[in-house]
């Protein structure tokens, strides 16, 4: 089985809400399973769209779970695998995640570690986006019809931004090196309801939320160094790690395996930007 994957960036006027679309194809015989793919915590949330696919599967509490054809992805702090069979085209929108709620109106809250089928949702807009992109294998019409339509989302957003918001964005911005006292001095809240307000709005907290940046950043910074000029200490501190005994603690939450063994796994096929 062959297989292609590639990323997009959006239009500029998309780039406050939208961090990337991506494209992947798997080929193969009808019968032939895809080679494992796990997928590492991002931070963001997604909607992710089969535009060709027979079978699609996620390791789920011990077992396979079909995946729908079309579902919203929340914040994950879990690793999760998934396997596809024969010819199949999945297309995402990846969207920092200030932004669900103001484009669909979902609540992250209710997707934390988890998905849910665009069915379950009342929004008729986002099915008839989900509906037009069924059975095209083309990327760039894809984008056009998603940048078409998000466009058209825009147009309904209110403009007032909380401090939810900016203290997301401030957390990205750090690469997650950054302490929940600094973001309270910084946005002029107090601690209680900062994280309070980050729990009603994503699911999740504060820390556990910059965490997750900070392991993204620091396992991109692994994925672009070839393996004999890594040094795991190196990577601890700049960033922000208290010790590498820390760093390999969360490397091995995020991702299930120690750092070390990131080049020598070669049973499975690892993709940063795909949450499932």
């Amino acid at each position: 089985m062959t297989i292609a994957y590639q990323e997009y960036k959006p239009s500029p006027h998309l780039l406050p809400y939208v961090e990337n679309y991506w494209f992947q194809v798997f080929d193969g015989d009808s019968n032939e399973d895809s080679p494992l793919q796990t997928c590492l915590p991002l931070g963001m949330t997604q909607i992710i769209v089969h535009t060709e696919c027979h079978e699609c599967y996620a390791f789920f509490n011990n077992d396979w779970q079909k995946l729908p054809d079309a579902f919203f992805v929340g914040i994950y702090k879990d690793a999760v695998t998934w396997k596809t069979k024969g010819y199949s085209v999945c297309f995402g929108i990846t969207l920092k995640p200030e932004s669900l709620m103001h484009l669909f109106k979902v609540p992250v809250s209710t997707l934390f570690n988890n998905y849910t089928d665009i069915d379950n949702f009342l929004n008729k807009k986002v099915n008839t986006l989900s509906q037009r992109l069924f059975g095209i294998t083309d990327p760039m019409q894809l984008i056009r019809i998603s940048e078409s339509f998000l466009t058209e989302r825009l147009k309904s957003v209110n403009a007032e931004r909380t401090y939810i918001d900016e203290a997301t964005k401030m957390i990205r911005r750090a690469k997650g090196n950054i302490s929940i006292e600094q973001l309270c001095k910084n946005l002029y809240v107090s601690e209680r309801q900062l994280q309070r307000s980050f729990k009603d709005m994503y699911g999740t907290t504060p820390k556990t939320y910059t965490r997750i940046i900070r392991f993204r950043n620091a396992y991109q910074h692994v994925k672009l160094t070839q393996k004999e000029k890594l040094s795991w200490a190196d990577i601890s501190y700049d960033y922000g790690y208290s010790d590498q005994a820390h760093f390999i603690r969360d490397f091995k939450e995020f991702t299930g395996i120690a750092p070390s063994y990131i080049f020598d796994d070669s049973r499975q096929y690892r993709q940063l930007s795909v949450a499932l």
